[in-house]
C-alpha cells in the first residue's frame, strides 16, 4: 500500500510546470449547440407539456377557488 500524499506541503515542479502553462489560456466562449431532428421534436414537446400542465392547474385553482 502507498502512502497518502500530503497536499497542504509545497506544490511538485510538474504542478508548477503546468500551472504555468494553463493560467494564461483565456477561456473558451462557450456557443450554444444546433438541436435538431427528434431532440427539437421533444423540446417542442416538453414545451407543451408545461403549458397544458399550468393550464390545468389554473382551472383548477380557479374551480378549487369559490
Amino acid at each position: 500500500m502507498h502512502q497518502k500524499e500530503d497536499f497542504r506541503s509545497t506544490p511538485t515542479q510538474d504542478f508548477l510546470e503546468f500551472f504555468a502553462e494553463e493560467t494564461h489560456l483565456e477561456p473558451k466562449p462557450l456557443t450554444r449547440a444546433p438541436i435538431r431532428g427528434w431532440i427539437q421534436f421533444a423540446f417542442w414537446g416538453l414545451r407543451i407539456y408545461i403549458v397544458a400542465m399550468l393550464v390545468i392547474v389554473a382551472v383548477g385553482f380557479l374551480h378549487g377557488n369559490h
